[in-house]
This record gives structure tokens, C-alpha cells and sequence, in this order.
């Protein structure tokens, strides 16, 4: 915030600082939303090969969200292969990945999928009631 923003007692959104109830629903509504984002649909999958555990969402076929930890990230051959500056297979992206992918963490996920683990994309309704 600027200087000149700050004198103004200008925000982007309101605090509710006059109204604690109203500020308590938006604050819980936000953490419902953070919640929903981040962890909703999220699955555990294991690498079949390193055994490195992700969380993993579908929401279609093209897009898969990968949420890494730092165990998994230690123990991913893959990931540690490009660390080295080795391949293996594992090129620096995967067409469309926003960061370097493990293939066998990819073949891991795909079998996920195709057991049932993974849901192949979002389910139509929000079992959170969003849409």
C-alpha cells in the first residue's frame, strides 16, 4: 500500500474492524476457500518406483495438480536425476508442467487414474457446494 493510500485509510477490501461478527464469518469463509483450493479433491499417490508420496488432483485429463513435500522431493529419483544434471528420460518440462516432472511419478498417477484411485477429472457438482 502506498504512502498516499495508507493517509486515506483506502483498502482493497474492507476489515470489518467495526463489525468482529462479520469479520469472523469472513475470515472462516476464507479458510473454507483456502481449504477448498488447495487441499479439496486432493488424493495420496505413491511412486511406484522411489515410493515418494504426492497429493495429486485431476480436474481433466489435460491438467493434473502435483503438490510435492520435502520428503517426496528427496526421495524422487527422477528429481534428483535433473538435480545432477542427468536425464533418464525425465527431459527439463513436461509439455505444459510448470515445473520438471518425474516421469515415473507420471506413469504412477496414470495408473491411479486407471485404478480408481484418482478421479479421472473434477466431478460435476462441488461436494464443498461451490458450484
Amino acid at each position: 500500500m502506498t504512502r498516499a493510500a495508507a493517509r486515506a485509510h483506502w483498502a482493497k477490501a474492507p476489515d470489518f474492524g467495526d463489525d468482529p461478527d462479520r469479520a469472523a464469518r469472513v475470515h472462516a469463509a476464507t479458510q473454507r476457500d483456502r481449504e477448498h483450493y488447495l487441499q479439496g479433491g486432493m488424493r495420496e499417490i505413491e511412486c511406484r518406483a522411489c515410493h515418494a508420496c504426492v497429493l495429486v488432483k485431476k480436474t481433466s485429463s489435460f491438467h493434473t495438480s502435483v503438490q510435492w513435500n520435502a520428503d517426496a522431493r528427496s526421495r524422487c529419483l527422477g528429481l534428483e536425476q535433473m538435480r545432477a544434471g542427468g536425464d533418464d528420460g525425465n527431459g527439463p518440462l513436461l509439455p505444459g508442467a510448470m515445473m520438471p516432472t518425474c516421469v515415473r511419478l507420471s506413469a504412477s498417477i496414470d495408473h491411479g487414474v486407471a485404478e480408481g484411485i484418482i478421479p479421472a477429472e473434477s466431478p460435476t457438482t462441488d461436494p464443498d457446494g461451490y458450484w
